[in-house]
């Protein structure tokens, strides 16, 4: 079921424990699965992220997951750190799980709240990430929506959501979600008028 690099982070985490006065902390929770993160990491001043600690309550995935994350971002810029994926987790493990992917999505968030913390950034809803795998925010996905996306299909083909490793498994329904809310189609049988309820 589990890769050996799995069970080896799981077995013996590198970088557990917490960072005394980190420049930035992130945490995240996953309350489907009871899966908590909390990632710490040091800054240098020429922007170099010099040391990551993680505390993670959760599964084997959810341990390695945030312990071989941390040293996939000691030694990189705020930027290069930015650009780290689930994917490249699952990756760096030999593989997870299907449904134990999401504990790399947990690990690839947590480094991005800290990162925030650090840089002061607070996210508003568009920038709410909704594909994990692929790193596509709201405020994407709504563009694209209003751009003459108005299927699942298209807005996969537009902006590369729902084509993760996880097969959309999580972000559908919330895709879903958004094209319900922009739909123009009436909901009501045909040859019936639909009642204007929107204000």
């Amino acid at each position: 079921m589990y890769s050996k690099k799995v069970m080896d982070y799981f077995n013996s985490p590198r970088n557990m424990g917490e960072i005394e006065n980190p420049s930035g902390v992130g945490e995240v929770g996953n309350a489907v699965c009871g899966d908590l993160m909390q990632m710490f990491i040091k800054v240098d001043e020429k922007g170099i992220i010099t040391d990551a600690k993680f505390k993670t309550f959760g599964c084997a995935s959810a341990i390695a997951s945030s312990s071989i994350a941390t040293e996939m971002i000691i030694g990189k810029t705020i930027a290069e750190a930015r650009k780290l994926r689930n994917r490249d987790i699952i990756e760096a493990l030999d593989g997870l799980p299907k449904h134990k992917i999401h504990c790399s999505v947990l690990a690839a968030d947590a480094i991005n709240k800290a990162l925030d913390n650090f840089q002061g950034i607070v996210r508003g809803e568009a920038d709410e990430i909704i594909c994990k795998c692929n790193g596509i925010s709201r405020g994407e996905l709504e563009e694209a929506i209003a751009h003459g996306a108005f299927t699942l299909e298209q807005v996969a083909e537009k902006t590369g959501a729902t084509t993760g490793p996880c097969g959309g498994i999580h972000c559908t329904p919330l895709i879903e979600e958004m094209l319900k809310k922009y739909s123009i189609e009436p909901e009501e049988p045909a040859g019936q008028e639909a009642p204007n309820n929107h204000g």
